[in-house]
């Protein structure tokens, strides 16, 4: 630390060097004295020395008075010289504590063996002890959300207990909400009609120093505008090179339906650290070792692994729960372990209403289509039924076949509407006598490996879809094909029939599609996409805070769902026969089963599986909008002023003097 005053022009320097010699002056001055008659001088020796003051030439005796006067000259005159010296110090008087909580934010490879996010608070709240009183400044924590810890503060005290009750969460990372979060503080749009004149604009947009603790482990955030905002990178973990860490970023089941019934594990380990790697890993099915296998996972890299279970399973009856497992402890095990689910087979409920059955029935009874799915016919008036109106509105139908009919009120399910529209959202257009095909949506499930090039169409309908629909079959007028959601449901609609009847009731074709390979092809694939057909009811994965629509298989009014914590939580069923559950908030298996039924419903499981939080790596810099944001410290080199104590001591000596002369008078 050196000091380093401010220089100062030869004038100021002058009076500086003046000052003292007119103090000493003040010593020489002839008093003027007042006679006083008194019966004794004793008591007045020292006032009797002070004439001999009165002579110019005598010589100056020591005064305590003199040199402290001088003293407090000499600190008032190095003061204005503003003297002082290098250091650090916090920059700024807003700031705005983004800390990241998400799943990566558990590894401890940090010095001290916390975790990264104790650490991440460690140094948010080292940086609030910096803060001066005027200083205010927010806390925001993030994983794949933001939320807003405290808002605007200048107590330290709360700024510190909101940062210290920030909780490590099992999400992926996602920087973009906090960001908008923050730069909607500092960044204000404005409330106000910008165009009256009567209107007052309040909008103000302050800076603010953006202070974010995380390992970087996310996407750059590119269409972000940073505007009053000075970003600053404080990276949290091992500073050296990637911790040593292996972990599961994939974890699936086959699509038996596909490999006729064999059922085969999948998943595949990454090594994020340098250094190869030789591991078990184990398979648990039900809770009990199933098999094990040893692999070899070079550094910064991958390796895939595969069970095959078919000899074990046969045919399953419950849902089974599998479990992969590491057998290897590191600094970061959310990533060690992943499940996925075996359910046992869910036959599809389809209901066709039609008044001829030929082409649908030969469709919808192929030996594929009869593994998975049970199929009921009736005629087009059983739409008008009670039956009807109860159970679609129940939800017993998983798939709804109206061929030429329309319902009142639509099904809880998906629906498939032939030479009809249904009854709200989607509008009739015109009708074409004959239909030239001119485009066909291959990538859609429903028109996959579908050839229809060599169908024939007579008459048809061209519509208009709902928002978000998707045309999978166009006429040189427009689409007679599409699909369109509902709610949680889809609808699909072929613009014309299959058959026409006239007055005198008998039958014509109305095209050749039915007589072609690819109409039980088409068929089959709306069974499953629109019905949720599948032989073996895989579970689902869904990520940390991830939002879950359940049905279960039968039409419970209430169902029970347990956590992998074994945490209960009874849901109430929504007017389409759903469920709603959002605490997907820990990995594992979460049960469903009726309120007050013991046998569980199925199963579904909550798994990570992101290669970027298990890449434990400490990114360097930042990409956010067009800057790059580098790492860096907390506090920044700047000059500390030490004028301000000077003058305080110049007033301190000044008072003592002007004790003593009062004292000394007294006397």
């Amino acid at each position: 630390m050196s000091l380093v005053p401010n220089m100062l022009p030869w004038y100021q320097w002058a009076v500086f060097a003046t000052v003292p010699v007119l103090i000493f002056l003040l010593y020489f001055l002839k008093l003027r004295r007042v006679p006083l008659e008194v019966p004794s001088t004793y008591l007045w020796s020292r006032t009797v020395e002070d004439l001999h003051v009165n002579s110019l030439w005598q010589r100056l005796r020591n005064n305590l008075l003199l040199w402290l006067q001088l003293f407090a000259v000499g600190l008032l005159a190095l003061s204005c010289l503003s003297p002082g010296c290098d250091g650090t110090e916090l920059q700024g008087n807003r700031f705005i504590f983004v800390v990241d909580r998400s799943a990566s934010m558990s590894a401890t490879d940090t010095p001290d063996d916390r975790s990264r996010l104790e650490e991440a608070k460690r140094q948010a709240c080292a940086i609030v002890d910096q803060m001066q009183s005027t200083d205010a400044a927010m806390v925001i924590s993030f994983s794949d959300d933001a939320r807003v810890e405290q808002s605007y503060t200048k107590t330290k005290s709360l700024l510190k207990k909101k940062i210290l009750a920030i909780k490590q969460t099992q999400r992926p990372t996602d920087l973009s909400e906090a960001l908008l979060t923050a730069s909607g503080l500092a960044n204000p749009g404005r409330s106000s009609d910008q165009e009256s004149e009567i209107d007052i604009q309040v909008a103000d947009a302050l800076e603010a120093t953006l202070m974010i603790f995380t390992d970087g482990a996310f996407t750059s955030v590119d269409d972000f505008q940073m505007g009053n905002l000075n970003a600053e990178y404080h990276p949290v973990g091992s500073p050296v090179e990637p911790a040593a860490n292996l972990g599961i970023t994939a974890f699936s089941l086959n699509d038996q339906m596909e490999s006729d019934g064999k059922v085969q594990v999948f998943a595949r380990v990454q090594n994020s650290g340098l250094e190869d790697q030789t591991v078990g890993v184990s398979l648990l099915v039900d809770g009990e070792l199933a098999d094990a296998q040893q692999i070899d996972v070079k550094g910064i890299n991958s390796a895939t692994l595969n069970f095959d279970l078919s000899g074990d399973m046969g045919q399953i009856t419950r849902a089974i729960p599998l479990e992969l497992r590491i057998d290897a402890a590191d600094c970061y095990m959310q990533d060690n372990v992943a499940t996925c689910v075996l359910n046992p087979p869910r036959m599809i409920k389809a209901l066709v209403l039609t008044n001829d059955r030929s082409f649908l029935e030969l469709a919808m009874t192929t030996d594929r289509l009869q593994n998975f799915s049970t199929v009921e016919f009736r005629g087009c008036d059983f739409v008008e039924s009670e039956e009807f109106e109860e159970n679609s509105v129940l939800g017993a139908y998983d798939l709804v076949v109206f061929d030429q009919c329309v319902p009142k009120t639509m099904p809880s399910c998906g629906t498939i509407f032939i030479g009809a529209l249904p009854p709200k959202d989607w509008k009739e257009v015109k009708k074409i006598e004959t239909s030239p095909i001119i485009d066909v949506d291959q990538s859609h499930p429903v028109m996959y490996d579908l050839q229809m090039g060599r169908v024939n169409i007579l008459e048809s309908t061209v519509h208009k879809a709902p928002q978000g629909s998707a045309m999978l079959l166009q006429s040189t007028e427009g689409p007679i094909i599409s699909v369109g959601p509902r709610g949680n449901y889809e609808d699909l609609v072929i613009g014309f029939p299959l058959t026409k009847v006239d007055e005198d009731g008998v039958s014509t074709v109305n095209t050749d599609w039915p007589r072609l390979l690819s109409f039980p092809i088409f068929v089959q694939n709306a069974v499953l996409t629109l019905g949720g057909a599948s032989q073996f009811g895989r579970a689902k994965n869904y990520r940390p805070g991830q939002l879950v629509q359940l049905k279960p298989r039968l039409p419970y009014p209430e169902i029970e769902i347990t956590s992998p914590s074994k945490k209960e939580l009874v849901l109430q069923a929504t007017a389409e026969n759903q469920f709603i559950y959002t605490g997907t908030e820990q990995c594992g298996v979460y049960s469903v089963a009726g309120k007050d039924d013991e046998d569980v419903d199925h199963l579904f499981t909550v798994n990570l599986l992101d290669r970027q939080e298990s890449n434990l790596e400490v990114r360097e810099n930042l990409g956010l909008g067009l800057e790059e944001v580098m790492a860096q410290p907390a506090t920044q080199v700047a000059r500390k002023q030490l004028w301000i104590w000077l003058v305080m001591l110049a007033l301190a000596v000044l008072t003592v003097e002007w004790l003593i002369f009062n004292k000394r008078v007294f006397i």
